[in-house]
């Protein structure tokens, strides 16, 4: 499997463990960067107001998607991540 950095807000460690067991490179919110191919947040955050419930946001070349996991589950959020990578 291809090497996806995500990087997981507080309070989403069931998807934090769901991602762990498949494999992914998993971080906290906060400490990969903006190194990080996906980044899972709940509830409104400045650097994200007004997301869509997954985008994507450009830093430089480098392209993150954005997945808003507020009122989702870890199912519906794990389809969001395996829409992105396509594996």
């Amino acid at each position: 499997m291809k090497d996806y950095k995500i990087a997981v807000q507080r309070g989403l460690e069931e998807v934090e463990a769901a991602l762990k067991q498949e494999g992914f490179d998993v971080h906290k919110y906060g400490t990969a960067g903006l190194d990080a191919d996906v980044t899972i947040i709940t509830g409104i955050d400045e650097a994200y107001e007004e997301i869509q419930p997954a985008q994507y946001h450009a830093n430089g070349k480098k392209k993150m998607l954005v997945i808003d996991g507020t009122n989702s589950t870890t199912d519906e959020i794990m389809k969001r991540v395996h829409t992105f990578i396509k594996e």
